[in-house]
Formats: structure tokens, sequence, C-alpha cells
């Protein structure tokens, strides 16, 4: 029951990110994936919460994530390892809302940005404290904190890569991702 609940809050939240009324911006795109499959991503823009949400369909393997600007935070959701990652945006270094709206409207940005995080062992208890987006797309899931890392090589444990578009995201250690 509980599955099913927070299945349908993820489902709901996405649908309002891809609702023509509420989102700004919506780009699909389709790609080769690294065993020759297609993989489709889309990324949704929704200038009025200050969020934007990338999901990758590949399968066994989609992942999503979301960057909530109002609250400085990421996530990245793996849903089939029932697992979200939350880190601190660093504001210095990631684009604003403006300019990934701008990146992904050029189709080919000049640059990938390239994230290395670590991953704490310790779990979030107090999900509904990281905002509307992350309780949504997280509540229910084993949901962890990761610090940004200047290293693609991280010690303790095994790296899961995720590309979203032109994000490149390395999420290290910690927990098995696999």
């Amino acid at each position: 029951m509980l599955a099913r609940l927070e299945t349908i809050l993820a489902v709901a939240f996405l649908g309002l990110l891809t609702n023509t009324s509420f989102a700004n911006n919506a780009v699909q795109l389709i790609n080769k994936g690294n065993n020759g499959g297609t993989v489709y991503q889309t990324v949704n823009i929704n200038h009025n919460i200050n969020v934007a949400a990338f999901n990758i369909y590949s399968g066994m393997h989609s992942t999503n994530a979301i960057v909530d600007y109002n609250n400085g935070l990421i996530v990245y959701h793996m849903p089939y390892k029932r697992t979200c990652v939350v880190s601190r945006m660093n504001r210095q270094t990631f684009p604003s809302l403006s300019q990934l709206d701008d990146m992904i409207h050029e189709g080919q940005p000049l640059h990938s940005l390239h994230r290395n995080y670590q991953i704490s062992r310790t779990l979030i208890r107090n999900i509904a404290s990281l905002g509307g987006p992350i309780q949504a797309i997280c509540g229910g899931l084993n949901t962890y904190w990761a610090t940004e890392s200047q290293s693609e090589f991280v010690s303790g444990g095994g790296c899961a890569g995720v590309r979203l578009l032109f994000l490149d995201v390395n999420l290290c250690g910690g927990i098995s991702l696999f």
C-alpha cells in the first residue's frame, strides 16, 4: 500500500511538472544508450516553482533528478534501487535556472557539467523538511545525503554513473547502487 502511494505521489508530481499549464519549458530527446538501446530523456523546467526535472527512460535503469532552486537541493532518484540521493547545490558552479533553460534550448551546450558525490550511509529521516518536490519523489524510499567531491574516484563502495542531458554525475561510496 505504501509503495503504491509513493508511486502515485511521484507520478502526480512529475505530471504536474510536465503539464503544459504548469511547466514553462519541456524538452524531449531520444539518444542511443551505452548498450546501443534507445534512451528517452525529458527535461521540464518550471519557473513558477523554480524546479527542473530530468527524466531518463531506459528500461530497468530509468532515473530522475530534481533540481530545486528554492531550497538549493538536487535529488537523484533511482527507482530500480528504491533509493534517492540528495545533495546541496553549489550555486557558484551550478547554472541558474535561466542558464539551464538556455543550455537546454541550445541543443548542444558548449560543455558538460561533471559532478562527483560521496554518499553517506546515514538515512535522511525527515524527508518532508527537504521541501515538496523532494518529498514527492523520495517519500517512502531510502534517502541519503551526498557531498560533492572534486575527485572522480571516491573511496568506500561502488559508483553509479548518471548522464542527464549535459550533466554527468558519479554517485559513489556508502551504499550499493548496483
